[in-house]
C-alpha cells in the first residue's frame, strides 16, 4: 500500500502521462509547429491513399454488381424464352 507520502507524490502526476511543454525561443516554436504540420501532413497522405483504395474498391464492387445484373437478366429472358417453348409443345 502507498504511504501518504507516496500518494501525493503520485497525485501531483498527470493522468495523461505527458506534461505539455512550455516554449518560450521562437525557433523552438517554428520547429514545434513545422513537426505538427509534418504530422498532419503525413496523416492526410495516409487518408488520401486509403480514401483512394476505398474508391477503387467501391468502383470494382459496382463493375462487379452490373454484371451479375447483366447476368441475372439474361438468364431470365433465357428461362421466359424456354418457358414460352415449353407451353407451345
Amino acid at each position: 500500500m502507498p504511504t501518504n507520502t507516496e500518494a501525493k507524490e503520485n497525485s501531483s502526476q498527470p493522468t495523461k502521462g505527458k506534461q505539455p511543454r512550455v516554449i518560450s525561443h521562437p525557433g523552438d516554436v517554428a520547429g514545434l509547429v513545422m513537426m505538427q504540420i509534418d504530422a498532419v501532413n503525413t496523416k492526410k497522405d495516409d487518408l488520401t491513399i486509403a480514401f483512394k483504395n476505398l474508391s477503387d474498391t467501391s468502383k470494382q464492387l459496382v463493375r462487379a454488381y452490373a454484371q451479375q445484373t447483366a447476368a441475372i437478366e439474361k438468364l431470365q429472358k433465357r428461362i421466359q424464352e424456354l418457358e414460352g417453348k415449353a407451353k407451345d409443345k
